[in-house]
């Protein structure tokens, strides 16, 4: 008995100088975390604009064309002076949405979150590998999200470990791996002081760079039938081909194909059973499932006349990934075309990416479902 009170002592006496030591040197472990964490500033950004009620857009390469008009970040920041946020780029893709999500995810971002998730048809496609690459992974997965995954976010510990096992599993691929990604959930899990430190830490820091705020939305009138032609007048010309692509892309991607017996471009699928990105898909439903706010799903198209063949299957998939959608009571927006007659003009402005009137549907949709 002696020996377990002298245990309990001792180890109160040590919680007693780590804390006071932590106390005394604040400032320097902050900066000493600062660095190791690369930017915490950055992911309390995108938490504090998911706690805020901010509409979040997820997407990839489709979010780059930066000089359309009714791209979202500039049409509802600029035109409407709504605040809206995008999050993502090229190969930015459903494994890496999901793990940002499971990182940040608290009860404020439970409540007041609205997610917007654009996907991409291609994201599907290829081989069964055709998930998130792991240095997409990397790039928004940085040692701050990671610390905030596995020391803060009260997301279930399944999804904690689900990415633990990716970057376990994609370890020899990462140059210079620092300490976040170097042991297992476990064998963080295990050090139960070590992470009280780390919690303590990370919540020190957000207190001193938390930003409060709400943001509410009023739901703007629109003459959408007048913007969609306004749409169509900005969009690039696309006069040198009849498959509705605009100049540039097709004289630089297209027309050196259009003569080969590849064209028009086959749609190749895995089995389903082995579609990594399909797996990931329905993860991040099972993630979503317990927002208050419903997510939008919204499905982009690929030019029915550029990837016409084996677009049967691909049907079938969509439709699929629609079901699914709408099984969890979430919000989607078909924009694939089924046959080439569903497919208008504007909507893409190259094979694989959202034009001006792509865009003012997108929108559209946007408000309808998060405004009232």
């Amino acid at each position: 008995m002696n020996k377990f009170f002298i245990n309990v002592f001792a180890l109160l006496i040590s919680t007693f100088i780590v804390g006071i030591g932590v106390f005394l040197f604040k400032n320097e472990i902050l900066n000493y975390y600062d660095k190791s964490l690369e930017s915490l500033k950055k992911t309390n950004e995108l938490q504090s604009d998911l706690e805020s009620g901010k509409i979040v857009v997820f997407g990839s390469s489709e979010l780059l064309n930066s000089n359309q008009k009714f791209i979202p970040q500039n049409y509802f920041n600029n035109d409407l002076k709504l605040p809206l946020r995008v999050q993502g780029n090229e190969g930015h893709q459903e494994f890496v949405i999901l793990s940002q999500l499971a990182a940040l995810e608290n009860e404020k971002v439970k409540e007041n979150a609205k997610v917007v998730i654009l996907l991409s048809p291609s994201w599907f496609t290829g081989n069964s590998d055709n998930g998130t690459k792991i240095p997409k992974f990397l790039e928004y997965m940085y040692p701050g999200m990671m610390n905030k995954l596995y020391f803060q976010s009260s997301v279930d510990d399944k999804f904690k470990i689900l990415i633990n096992e990716y970057v376990r599993k994609n370890f020899n691929f990462i140059k210079e791996p620092g300490y976040i990604y170097t042991h297992t959930f476990e064998e963080f899990k295990e050090n139960y002081f070590d992470n009280q430190i780390k919690k303590f830490i990370i919540n020190i820091y957000e207190n001193r760079n938390k930003i409060s705020q709400t943001v509410s939305y009023q739901k703007p009138k629109f003459d959408y039938e007048a913007l969609k032609i306004e749409a169509k007048n900005v969009e690039l010309p696309s006069n040198n081909n009849s498959f509705g692509i605009n100049n540039d892309n097709y004289t630089k991607f297209i027309e050196p194909t259009v003569n080969k017996e590849y064209f028009p471009f086959t749609i190749i699928l895995p089995k389903i059973e082995e579609n990594q990105e399909y797996k990931d898909f329905l993860l991040l439903l099972e993630l979503l499932q317990n927002y208050k706010i419903k997510p939008l799903f919204i499905m982009q198209d690929l030019n029915p006349y550029i990837f016409a063949k084996n677009r049967e299957e691909m049907n079938i998939l969509v439709s699929l990934i629609k079901s699914k959608v709408e099984e969890k009571g979430f919000e989607y927006f078909d924009m694939w075309s089924y046959k080439k007659e569903d497919y208008e003009f504007g909507v893409l402005t190259d094979s694989v990416h959202l034009g001006e009137l792509g865009w003012v549907k997108v929108n559209q949709k946007i408000i309808e479902h998060f405004m009232q």
